[in-house]
């Protein structure tokens, strides 16, 4: 059996993906994943053309796999990109995996630089990879399990005041962006969720929204108050014959409402364009770079931290977020809590 080597590495260097730019599938590329396994920065000594082709197959039967467990395409994408980057640091065959390989590659991130959110993202994404090796007899057991979790410490979600609350639905007025802050501000939904949102999704007779595919993988129905109703009955007067309810085109920086295509609007407005014209709220300014767009996550904690401030019921609230785990939605309980007059008690 190859043994790793130890030993630290160079800082990792950026991962290319081999769908191409945005979130949207292209077809699978071999060549494009060869290529990305055997880079200047990695010159694979100990990997013969045979391993890389065993590598490579594996991947693609994984994304596959990954696919018709109904995985959203962007959770398809970050997975099989850490399993590629792993692999391409690992430098043998599959099988070959080790608990130690994985220790010693979560060291390796840590010393490129890396968070430890983002070294714990890794180590998951990982762990997912070998599954469907031991599932497929590759391995015997995932060697992920005894390889040390790194534990973060509970961070407190980010959430907008009401002041700046108001100051953002002003800005989505000058910008073109109102229907997109509404919904966001007033149903909690995901960045991906509402770039997959369909007119089809919609029940604005019966005043709500199912989300078809979601981060849990089960499908949801979320209410519609009067705000939302509003805002959407707007939108569709301009883009029903679209498909999506926040269909693509041109209606960027430069073409405001410029939209004209019946697809997804593209990843580059949602995650860069639309994030710069939230800049002049100051919590959303603040934020690291890497998190999802910026702020639109911070308008679902906003949803969720008012729900649980204005007494909606707890499972009632997590069915909407589509939490899993009724612990996550309870750290909005903490965060919505006033003074306690019981403390006068003690």
């Amino acid at each position: 059996m190859a043994c790793k080597r130890s030993g630290v590495r160079a800082p990792l260097a950026p991962f290319k993906t081999f769908w191409g730019k945005g979130l949207e599938e292209k077809e699978f590329s071999e060549k494009n994943l060869k290529n990305s396994l055997q880079t200047e920065k990695f010159t694979l000594k100990n990997s013969d053309d045979h391993t890389i082709k065993g590598n490579v197959f594996m991947l693609k039967v994984y994304r596959e796999t990954l696919e018709i467990r109904n995985y959203q395409a962007s959770t398809i994408q970050k997975n099989v990109n850490f399993a590629a980057q792993f692999l391409r640091w690992f430098e043998f065959a599959v099988e070959d995996i080790s608990s130690a390989n994985i220790e010693d590659y979560l060291i390796y991130l840590r010393q490129g630089g890396r968070s430890v959110k983002t070294i714990k993202n890794h180590r998951s994404a990982i762990k997912v990879f070998c599954d469907f090796l031991a599932i497929r007899g590759v391995i015997s057991k995932n060697p992920v399990t005894a390889a040390k979790n790194i534990e973060l410490p509970e961070e407190l979600p980010v959430f907008l005041s009401e002041k700046d609350t108001t100051k953002l639905y002003v800005i989505a007025e000058k910008t073109g962006m109102k229907c997109e802050i509404v919904l966001a501000l007033n149903t909690g939904l995901r960045m991906s969720e509402m770039r997959q949102l369909k007119w089809d999704d919609l029940d604005l007779k019966n005043r709500q929204l199912l989300v078809r595919k979601s981060k849990g993988k089960r499908p949801r129905t979320i209410p519609l108050n009067k705000k939302s109703i509003d805002a959407l009955k707007e939108q569709r007067r301009k883009y029903k014959h679209l498909i999506y309810v926040f269909p693509g085109g041109n209606g960027g920086a430069r073409h405001e409402g410029d939209w004209t295509i019946p697809k997804m609007r593209g990843i580059n407005w949602w995650s860069k364009i639309s994030v710069r014209r939230m800049q002049k709220i100051s919590v959303l300014r603040k934020l690291p770079k890497g998190r999802t767009g910026r702020g639109w996550h911070a308008l679902r904690h906003t949803f969720a931290t008012r729900a649980a401030q204005a007494g909606i019921d707890i499972f009632k609230l997590k069915d909407w977020m589509g939490h899993r785990k009724v612990e996550t939605t309870l750290r909005y309980i903490h965060m919505a809590r006033n003074y306690d007059e019981d403390i006068e008690l003690i």
